[in-house]
């Protein structure tokens, strides 16, 4: 091939293909303040009509919608004009899983999958809806959990904490609710807060009428709504008729609203196959089916997570040839974990993360990866092609370590409106592509580098992984990222024909175009990081920045000194989601509040990029009084090379730092500095606090480690415990 062919070809690479989202006709876009509906679609682009004048409509194309998407006042919210959303709201206020409390959610996600495996014995044949047959099913589905947290347990772990399980009239119940809302878990919530008159408005004899008329609507002669409303109250006359020469008692007519209750009430699934038949059904509602076959992208991707075969160096590789000879034989060398996810239908790796061990934060973290651009990480990394594969997910198969199966990873996928699957434990055969792929990282990657593990004992031999180790885990990161995005995306696969999986993504989102991440709002609001802060006078600080708003203010008048949660996006420290804890004086439907924050230059800046740039102010400025913002920023440009270089080229081995990690940082590093505004509306300034500030923002004493500087943090990438 000669150097012009081989020019042509990178530059086909690395084009930049526009992405094709796709909207529902019940979804709502909001661009720049102004409410749109989906209209129509082609390969040019979207029509939207405006909801406020719907004789107007506007066109975009796929190009200016991925742009607008990107920029800030784009909001879309999904199915938000549908009849489930609508009886959310009026039910329901909270609508994402996780803004519910930790016991809440393990209750709804307790009720989810109860409904959802009696759901699939009813579809199989193996239970219905008596009593008798209902008791068995619960009886045997709470034997299968147990089983299943018992497998994918790991040595000392704490004691299994097994729910109360519902009766018979209890299951009926959940089920109902599940069906009313169209399978939105969110209704299994319960509605304490919202009690009022619990008296029937019908007694016994005109709710048992209304249910038998109600029934006779999932039948194959398909009467409507009208006619059997009709026949109701022809009943209901002929037997007044019979009470009032008796003396007795006259039932209460219902309302053509009550009785379309009744029939809303009853299972959507029953209904559609009474009236079209089960095999119909079946192929309406899969969430009762085994599976059906992938055919578009993100239809179903699979997450999992294996430990790397490689040993790597926890140091730094700028530091590595600063080290001794002695030093480097006592590097500690660990084997990390690799958490991916892979689309089913195309083979393309949507996330990759290197973590030093698997957690809730983990699997939360490779979620959003999963969902949400990536380009900058293969741009870091030096790549050929584009790492544009992302979308909101339909259906998640998950591995059974305890992160994937965590409540907030849950929750997280919930809130996306994916469905969760779980093969069952010791079956890998259940999730053939994902071992697929990680066989094929580990011959077409692993295998070339130093340090390598071996799948046994007689195939590694002699070979000295330890000794071998040269790799420190952003290098390997980088190195990672470059093989998926340039070698395997591009590289013929056998599960497709031969296709790349790169072409594979290309040709089927234009034939389904997937649906877009959430906006920057709910993404910040369902993978966020969740902290606890107390509002003072400059509002909410977190590491060292403060955040405030007006709005923030008059919930401070409402909460006093209690502490809010806050939920932070670990890629963009500009804007900070508020809301308080539920409590007698804050109804539970209290929702998000975004706000920004008051350090300028912070959009696009990661909370990793923040955390180097206040330890490098740290160290040169530690003994300063004030400091000017121009040296913050300074200080932000100088090591962005850094970040490119070692966080962001490698971002999939990001640290993923907890609340105790966050505490630690205040403490050690920002607990002395405070942003304040200058004399005269000029520069912010970062001056040291003094005590009376630091008690009045309650904010933890002086460190007994002198500056509480530790060097050592700043290599840190592992997700800390």
């Amino acid at each position: 091939m000669n150097s012009s062919s081989a020019t042509q070809q990178i530059a086909s690479l690395s084009f930049h293909v526009v992405p094709r989202f796709r909207f529902e006709p019940t979804d709502k876009v909001t661009i720049k303040g102004v409410d749109y509906v989906p209209k129509s679609a082609d390969e040019f682009g979207h029509v939207f009509r405006r909801v406020d004048n719907p004789e107007m409509s506007e066109s975009f194309t796929h190009g200016e919608i991925d742009e607008l998407r990107k920029a800030d006042g784009w909001v879309h919210c999904r199915g938000f004009f549908s009849s489930r959303r609508a009886k959310l709201r009026t039910a329901r206020p909270t609508t994402l899983l996780s803004d519910l409390p930790s016991e809440q959610l393990q209750r709804v996600l307790f009720r989810k999958t109860v409904c959802d495996r009696f759901l699939q014995m009813e579809a199989d044949g193996l239970a219905s809806r008596s009593d008798a047959s209902m008791k068995q099913a619960i009886k045997s589905i709470v034997a299968e959990m147990i089983t299943s947290e018992m497998d994918g347990g790991r040595c000392g772990s704490e004691d299994l904490k097994v729910k109360r399980p519902p009766s018979p009239r209890g299951l009926r119940r959940w089920l109902n609710a599940y069906a009313a809302c169209e399978w939105d878990a969110i209704a299994l919530t319960h509605n304490y807060g919202r009690s009022g008159n619990r008296l029937p408005r019908f007694g016994k004899e005109e709710r048992e009428l209304m249910q038998e008329y109600a029934e006779m609507f999932a039948s194959r002669l398909q009467p409507s709504k009208r006619s059997l409303f009709s026949d109701l109250l022809g009943k209901f006359a002929d037997l007044n008729k019979e009470r009032q020469s008796q003396g007795e008692r006259l039932l209460k007519l219902p309302s053509r609203a009550a009785f379309e209750r009744v029939i809303s009430s009853l299972d959507p699934f029953h209904v559609y196959a009474g009236r079209k038949g089960p095999d119909a059904a079946r192929k309406k509602f899969f969430i009762v089916q085994n599976g059906l076959s992938v055919t578009r992208p993100l239809e179903r991707i699979e997450l999992d997570e294996n430990r790397i075969p490689l040993q790597t160096l926890l140091t730094d590789a700028r530091l590595w040839d600063q080290l001794t000879a002695k030093q480097k034989e006592r590097v500690e060398r660990r084997r990390p974990w690799l958490s991916t996810a892979i689309d089913t239908a195309t083979r393309c790796c949507l996330a990759a993360l290197i973590v030093e061990n698997p957690s809730e934060a983990s699997a939360i973290a490779t979620l959003e990866m999963a969902v949400n651009d990536k380009s900058a990480y293969a741009s870091a990394a030096g790549c050929v092609t584009p790492w544009d594969q992302g979308g909101t997910c339909e259906g998640i198969s998950n591995d059974g370590g305890a992160g994937l199966k965590s409540f907030g990873y849950r929750g997280a996928a919930c809130d996306l409106g994916a469905d969760l699957m779980y093969p069952t434990a010791g079956t890998p055969e259940m999730r053939g592509r994902k071992e697929r792929y990680y066989r094929t990282i580990h011959t077409g990657f692993f295998s070339r580098l130093h340090g390598r593990t071996f799948e046994n004992v007689l195939a590694k031999g002699d070979y000295d992984s330890e000794a071998n180790a040269v790799l420190d885990a952003a290098e390997l990161g980088r190195l990672l990222v470059r093989w998926i995005v340039d070698v395997y995306h591009n590289k013929p696969h056998a599960g497709l024909g031969g296709e790349t999986p790169r072409n594979a993504w290309l040709r089927l989102t234009k034939i389904f175009p997937v649906i877009p991440p959430p906006d920057k709002e709910v993404n910040r609001h369902i993978f966020g990081l969740t902290h606890e802060a107390r509002i003072g006078n400059h509002g909410v600080r977190f590491i060292g920045l403060n955040y405030q708003s007006q709005e923030l203010q008059r919930l401070r008048r409402r909460t006093g000194t209690k502490p809010v949660l806050i939920r932070i996006d670990r890629n963009d420290l500009s804007r900070i989601s508020v809301r308080p804890k539920p409590g007698r004086n804050i109804p539970s439907d209290h929702g998000w509040i975004s706000v920004d924050c008051l350090t300028s230059g912070l959009k696009g800046v990661s909370v990793d990029h923040w955390m180097r740039a206040a330890r490098a102010i740290r160290r040169t400025h530690a003994d300063a009084a004030k400091v000017t913002e121009s040296v913050v920023h300074q200080a932000l440009r100088d090591i962005s090379e850094f970040s490119r270089m070692a966080a962001q080229r490698a971002g999939i081995a990001s640290p993923l730092l907890t609340a105790e990690g966050f505490r630690r940082f205040e403490r050690d590093v920002v607990r002395n500095f405070e942003f304040v505004r200058g004399p005269e509306g000029g520069p912010e300034v970062l001056e040291v606090a003094t005590e009376s500030s630091v008690a009045e923002e309650n904010v933890e004493g002086p460190s007994d480690a002198g500056d509480g500087f530790d060097d050592g943090d700043e290599g840190a990438w592992f997700v800390e415990d």
